[in-house]
């Protein structure tokens, strides 16, 4: 099975690559790579670089690049999610690893009125999309942004091309798909997934005013974080 690894884009020039702190350790300590095996790194930017190992430091691995790879294993759309913060902070991070697995491009978790939770780490979140991104393959690394209220973020509606918002209210003829198929050329997708209480009869109001479309994922009511799967696997899957 290949083995990708994480470059900071700082530490990438024309030539050579250097690996450092933990990546280096799981490089060379754990997988035991020796100087001359080829390796896959990402600097999270878009490109995957493929390298060979030149030299083995204490706490870095230097190496010399051979090819590169531009949005490497990446999907055709930009699929950003924005999601309430959950009760269970494990489901958000079971959320941000799966998302972060399908493709999705950006995760900003956001403060509805029926938010229960309103803690997060986004240092901890980072961590975990890190390492989905690794193990996917991919060559970008979601960016995760601070909380957001949902007054504020109905306002960048204009950022995108599509903006779609689950709700469990909506009539199955307006499916993702129905809507999808209707909107081929789009190349950004605003998702925005609400808390467990659902949207409030206002915040569907300001969003439907701001032209956000409503949406049906089916006849079964999903819990959030299964949306939130549900939807960026079926953007993404449409468009691939």
């Amino acid at each position: 099975m290949m083995e990708y690894f994480y470059v900071k884009p700082e530490d990438v020039n024309q030539h050579s690559l250097l690996i450092q702190g933990d990546e280096s350790k799981h490089l060379i300590r754990v997988l035991r790579k020796n100087v001359g095996d080829r390796v896959f790194v990402t600097d999270g930017l878009d490109t995957m670089y493929e390298a060979v190992i030149e030299n083995i430091g204490k706490s870095d691995t230097r190496c010399k690049i051979l090819a590169l790879h531009k949005k490497f294993n990446e999907p055709d759309v930009d699929v950003t999610l924005t999601v309430s913060l959950l009760k269970n902070p494990n489901r958000f991070d079971f959320l941000v690893e799966k998302t972060t697995e399908l493709g999705v491009r950006q995760i900003i978790p956001i403060l509805c009125e029926r938010t229960i939770s309103h803690r997060d780490s986004t240092q901890r979140l980072k961590k975990i999309a890190l390492s989905a991104m690794k193990q996917s393959g991919r060559s970008w690394l979601p960016k995760i942004s601070q909380q957001e209220k949902f007054d504020n973020l109905i306002k960048t509606r204009s950022n995108y091309h599509l903006a779609l918002i689950p709700h469990e209210q909506t009539s199955q003829t307006n499916s993702l798909i129905t809507i999808l198929n209707a909107n081929r050329e789009c190349k950004k997708v605003l998702i925005v997934i609400g808390p467990e209480g659902g949207f409030t009869e206002d915040e569907m109001r300001q969003a439907s005013e701001s032209g956000f479309i409503p949406i049906s994922l089916g006849s079964r009511r999903l819990r959030a974080e299964t949306a939130a799967i549900a939807s960026v696997d079926r953007v993404i899957e449409l468009f691939r």
